[in-house]
């Protein structure tokens, strides 16, 4: 049986096994016992199996089978859960493996997450040694509703078309609470804990063909391998949307999050970056997270991003309207069409902009018609907001926006936002019930369609781009910078007109060749920041400050191993940014692009990609800086050639890739013109060339 026929095996039995065997103490208040009583409870048609030395029933379910070993079962058993003492798990999963048993969750704590790494690899190899799966360590189990399968510590999820995988089991169960509350219902839930073997990834591979989930959501704290996420969560989000909370935004939330889970957290930049290369909807908290879910698995795709908001009152609609913006959402006016249309049926006082504010005559008839009217007008959504009193019938006006927004051949995304909590608690009700998301404020309303719009939009391109063949760097230490030069330029990287310079007697006829004005650094592998030392001259424009500028640096340098001097046509007029690559521990090559020279450490203006990435998603990149106004004709100067700067960073990409024994490597200044660019200075730092492929390859393969 191969490894991807094994683990398919291992999710059937995970998810709709006929026979579960559940290991601890059946006592009450313990948790084997829990796990049974969740079970029974949910009405899992299955035979369920509770398995502890002294063969004790579970407290109040006499008719459940108790024994003292797994081996006392007659017949096969599809699932383990193991709530044993974590001195005890090994040996549970060696007769488990003697059953034949494919796969097993192992509620038990006490190992990574403590530093009881040891112990969680010998359950690893023991797991693998016998062909087991495993979810787990530390977790607090899963869910199937469609086979009423509750296999877990945490409350019964209601039945729905969201799968939730988490971390945490703590936040799992937190979520799963939030959400009965909301009527907000999931297909299948998995806490997987520490991750010693079943992951993210697998989850993800799995639940990309389950037709139960239409949306999946994820809290996250930590990865095992980034581009192996990364690549998997692009090719399922290209199927159905992917919503993550991934906490360790902050640095105390980063030691946190690396502590919780014994693994590396990793960059949250470069994780926002990858979120926004492959599509990934991530979100602040979980009051998002839940509104993303019933966003999605309750309304249709946006088309557009103009959207109406129907109000009976000033301030809620202004807020909304407010968010909206922020969010690049379009709350234009009502054209003079539409206008005329709502005068039909709506007093003089009423505001006819929008937001559309009915005032007193937010009555539901109002309410239907007027949200029949701006569905008619080319809006591509609409937010109906309700401020209840007590003489407005909320259920009525439920009635109403169901009746309006259904009444169309083309269905729309409709939301409602009933502000007044319990009051108005019957009229959510009916709204979800009728398909119509309801959440607690219009901000949020809005929030939810400005990320379902950016996924659905982001949707519509998932090419595929290739990498190139990973190559020896040909480059040997000491990199001195003609060497480096020379090499850049190879790759299609445009420098200034240059010359190396190993003695006096070269400068002149090199500088007449180069032209002035010039600028002369000096080449040394004792000296790599050069400016901070003294190391760069600018403004040199005739022959006698050139042969200054020579003496100059060999007296400067002279304790040091001067080799020289590099001669570049100095750039006049020429925006500064700043191009690079990094290697980070969990995804691999990462380029990054901001403001350059000076202002790199006074402005801090960046933006981040994962290696590979195509020319749009460079476009994206330097869309989000701070400094894009550049881009645009700007205070009377010209604008700047954002097309070239975005194709050095797609060769950036390129490099990082083939180039695998580059660490990191700083184009710092690149000087954007109004055509093209040029690189003023580089720097590199390379890792020893073989041992760099080898590493680069265990980033993508996880070994």
């Amino acid at each position: 049986m191969s490894m991807e026929q094994s683990l398919q095996r291992a999710f059937n039995n995970l998810f709709y096994p006929e026979s579960v065997a559940v290991f601890g103490s059946a006592k009450k208040n313990k948790i084997a016992h829990q796990i049974i009583t969740q079970m029974i409870s949910g009405k899992f048609a299955g035979k369920i199996y509770s398995i502890n030395p002294k063969a004790e029933k579970p407290e109040g379910f006499s008719g459940i089978p108790a024994l003292p070993s797994i081996m006392d079962i007659e017949g096969g058993v599809d699932l383990a859960v193991i709530a044993v003492p974590a001195p005890y798990v090994e040996t549970v999963l060696r007769n488990c493996g003697e059953r034949k048993i494919s796969v097993a969750v192992v509620i038990t704590s006490g190992f990574s997450e403590v530093g009881n790494t040891p112990e969680e690899e010998r359950l690893k190899e023991t797991a693998g040694e016998y062909g087991i799966r495993l979810i787990g360590p530390n977790c607090a189990g899963i869910m199937n509703t469609t086979s009423s399968l509750f296999a877990s510590i945490e409350v019964h999820a209601l039945p729905g078309t969201t799968a939730f995988i988490t971390q945490s089991g703590a936040i799992g169960g937190a979520v799963l609470a939030s959400a009965e509350t909301r009527g907000i219902g999931f297909s299948k839930f998995v806490s997987y804990g520490n991750r010693a073997d079943i992951g993210e990834v697998e989850l993800l591979n799995y639940l990309q063909d389950d037709p139960q989930t239409l949306v999946i959501a994820m809290y996250l704290e930590s990865l095992n391998n980034g581009k192996d996420f990364m690549e998997a969560v692009e090719r399922v989000s290209s199927v159905k949307p992917v919503v993550v909370v991934k906490s360790g935004r902050s640095s105390s939330g980063l030691r946190a999050a690396t502590s919780h889970t014994g693994a590396l957290a990793g960059s949250d930049e470069i994780f926002e970056a990858m979120a926004r290369q492959t599509g990934i909807v991530r979100v602040p908290g979980i009051e998002e997270l839940l509104d993303l879910c019933e966003g999605f698995s309750t309304l249709p795709p946006l088309k557009g991003e103009k959207i109406a908001i129907v109000t009976n009152s000033g301030g809620p609609g202004i807020l909304t309207s407010d968010r909206a913006e922020e969010l690049s959402l379009d709350v234009r006016p009502t054209d003079d069409k539409l206008k005329e249309k709502l005068k039909g049926f709506l007093p003089p006082h009423c505001s006819l902009l929008n937001p559309i504010d009915l005032t007193v005559e937010g009555t539901p008839e109002n309410f239907k018609l007027t949200l029949q009217a701006v569905l008619e007008h080319g809006y591509n959504s609409a937010i109906v907001i309700n401020v209840a009193t007590p003489f407005l019938d909320s259920e009525a006006i439920a009635d109403g926006i169901i009746e309006a927004a259904a009444g169309r051949k083309e269905r729309k995304p409709v939301t409602a936002v009933f502000m007044a909590g319990k009051i108005v608690e019957k009229g959510i009700e009916k709204l979800r019930a009728g398909g119509i998301a309801s959440f607690p404020t219009g901000e949020r309303a809005v929030y939810t369609f400005a990320k379902m719009h950016q996924y659905y939009r982001k949707k519509r391109r998932s090419e595929k781009i290739k990498e190139p063949v990973s190559e020896r760097l040909p480059l040997t230490s000491p990199i001195l910078e003609p060497d480096l030069v020379k090499f850049l330029e190879k790759e299609g990287f445009p420098f200034p007109e240059h010359a190396f310079i190993s003695s006096f007697s070269k400068l002149n006829s090199a500088a007449s060749k180069i032209g002035f004005p010039t600028v002369m650094k000096i080449v040394s592998p004792e000296v790599i920041h050069k400016s901070d030392y003294g190391g760069v001259i600018l403004n040199i424009e005739t022959e006698s400050m050139l042969e200054k500028a020579y003496r100059k640096m060999e007296e400067r340098f002279s304790q040091l191993e001067f080799k020289g001097v590099m001669l570049y046509r100095q750039i006049e007029r020429g925006f500064e940014f700043i191009a690079g690559i990094k290697r980070d521990p969990c995804f691999g090559a990462v380029v990054l692009a901001g403001a350059g020279g000076i202002f790199t450490e006074i402005i801090k203006d960046s933006s981040i990609r994962i290696a590979p990435f195509d020319i749009e998603e460079a476009i994206n990149m330097l869309s989000e800086l701070k400094i894009g106004r550049v881009f645009s004709a700007f205070r009377g100067d010209k604008p700047r050639d954002k097309t070239a700067l975005a194709e050095l960073l797609v060769k950036l990409s390129e490099l990082s890739l083939k180039y695998p024994g580059i660490e990191e490597l700083d184009l710092n200044p690149v000087f954007v013109l109004e055509k093209g660019v040029v690189v003023g200075d580089v720097r590199i730092k390379a890792l020893n060339d073989r041992r760099s492929i080898d590493n680069e390859k265990n980033n993508r393969t996880g070994t």
